[in-house]
């Protein structure tokens, strides 16, 4: 059997992942909320916030 990926859960508050253009190693953050067309999502991380695209949001790694 084949293992299911892990849902995307977007909603404020959920932990995500995303792989920057700009850097070679993922960054992990917290959804703080949707932009007006629900394509974008103000992400809090450790290098401050940023909008990231829905599109390369990942669900966190679990520890």
């Amino acid at each position: 059997m084949h293992e299911r990926p892990a849902r995307l859960d977007l909603r404020p508050g959920a932990r995500v992942r995303w792989q920057p253009a700009h850097a070679p190693a993922e960054l992990e953050g917290k959804l703080i909320r949707p932009s007006p067309t629900d394509e974008e999502w103000l992400v809090e991380h450790r290098l401050g916030r940023s909008w990231i695209h829905v599109t390369r949001l990942m669900p966190a790694a679990e520890r």
